[in-house]
């Protein structure tokens, strides 16, 4: 138990560390860059304002740094070599790749493209096994923070279905700086931490190099940077982020079984490497087909105004009234549309009656909405089909984009 705690201690003091680099500094900006972007268009759509940078850039911080402990335990204890993986020709290509699509800023396409050309050129010299170990357990770590925090900070939107439907939605939006560690072989090791005694059993993904006689193994802490984008329309933000998690999350189980298989038996490399892109890209359709597929939560009832949302920090949410909740009367006229609420709060009153059904629970409820003086209502109501404002849907995966070409050419388009 004492070992196991020194453990522990050990890896935190490590990531200590990684918090003094620059790079993970750099890494904290462009994180914060990108969560003022979101702020921004979601002020310039809905005028929702409000200082909320600090605030989620600090919330990605601290579970950033949980997903690099975590992160690191997986990292060390399947024995990942960093010095074996090729990282100067992976990051290269995967910005490339990115100015192709951004999402292709990932290492599982970039690392089963370097995988695929070692295993059919033999360059560049690349671990292929402990590469697809890589690449499976910093996705098992971003599909832990997208269950638990993947729809904090959810922007509204207006969405275009390929059907021409209008339909309320969020964006799901999450960055993490990532301070993490990891196992190194180098032939000079001063100033480094010496690893610890391993199991027997360990590693648990063999590396082909069999560790060079003459290196010594070391912690060696870095910095990583997780991002995480998707759609909720057939759900709240809390249910696709847990079942985009649980997608990602079996995703990773795979490729990572593949990799220690792959190490024992090198015919299921080329498996490994395959299906590290591809099975990123079926996740990604399988998200978005679910959505899009799926009946959308965020239209107009039969009666009421259904609400898309209810932002923080203002009257409505006080109230107790949240997404997805339809508003049935205020202060006992009957509204069923965005005018009727408009009417409503622009009657003067300070105090208003609102009778509603709650998503959640679907119970009748009656609440006091009281107007402060400079705070906002809050009500953003579903889309009623009439709005010139709204996200046209571009397919991000490959797969997507294929079996559209195919149902067009079977329509005769």
């Amino acid at each position: 138990m004492n070992e196991v705690l020194c453990f522990f201690k050990l890896i935190a003091g490590e990531l200590t560390s990684a918090l003094q680099n620059p790079l993970f500094w750099v890494v904290l900006v462009l994180v914060a860059f990108q969560y003022r972007r979101i702020a921004k268009s979601r002020e310039n759509l809905f005028g929702i304002s409000g200082n909320t940078v600090f605030r989620d850039t600090l919330s990605a911080t601290w579970y950033g740094f949980i997903g690099g402990l975590l992160g690191s335990i997986l990292l060390i204890l399947a024995g990942i070599n960093l010095t074996g993986l090729a990282i100067s020709y992976i990051w290269p290509l995967a910005l490339i790749l990115m100015l192709i699509n951004p999402r292709f800023l990932c290492f599982s396409y970039a690392g089963g493209i370097v995988a695929l050309s070692n295993l059919m050129l033999g360059i560049p010299a690349v671990d292929v096994p402990q590469l697809m170990g890589l690449v499976a357990i910093l996705h098992l770590v971003e599909s832990m923070l997208i269950y638990f925090s993947g729809h904090a900070g959810a922007s509204p939107m207006y969405m275009k279905k390929p059907s021409g439907q209008i339909v309320g939605g969020f964006t799901l939006q999450k960055f993490w700086p990532l301070p993490i560690v990891a196992v190194a072989f180098l032939s000079e090791a001063s100033g480094l931490t010496l690893l610890p005694l391993m199991p027997d059993w360990w590693p648990l993904i063999q590396s082909g190099n069999n560790f060079i006689l003459g290196m010594s193994g070391v912690l060696f802490p870095f910095v990583a940077g997780l991002g995480y984008g998707d759609l909720a329309l057939a759900h709240t933000p809390v249910e696709k982020s847990k079942l985009s998690a649980r997608n990602l999350g079996i995703y990773s189980f795979i490729l990572l079984g593949l990799a220690v298989l792959a190490s024992r038996f090198q015919d299921i490399e080329y498996l490994a490497a395959v299906f590290a892109p591809l099975g990123h890209e079926i996740v990604i359709y399988v998200g978005q087909h679910i959505e899009f597929k799926g009946k959308p939560i965020f239209v107009p009832p039969l009666r009421g105004v259904r609400l898309l949302e209810a932002v923080p920090n203002t009257a409505v949410q006080a109230a107790g009234i949240r997404s997805g909740d339809v508003i049935y009367t205020i202060n006992g006229q009957p509204v069923n549309s965005k005018l009727d609420i408009e009417a409503a709060l622009g009657s003067g009153a300070r105090l208003l009656e609102i009778e509603f059904i709650t998503h959640s629970k679907k119970k009748w409820q009656r609440v006091i909405m009281e107007l402060k003086p400079y705070q906002p209502a809050g009500i953003i109501p579903v889309p009623e089909g009439d709005e010139y404002t709204y996200t046209e849907f571009v397919s991000q995966s490959i797969i997507s984009r294929i079996a559209e070409k195919i149902g067009r050419n079977k329509k005769g388009i």
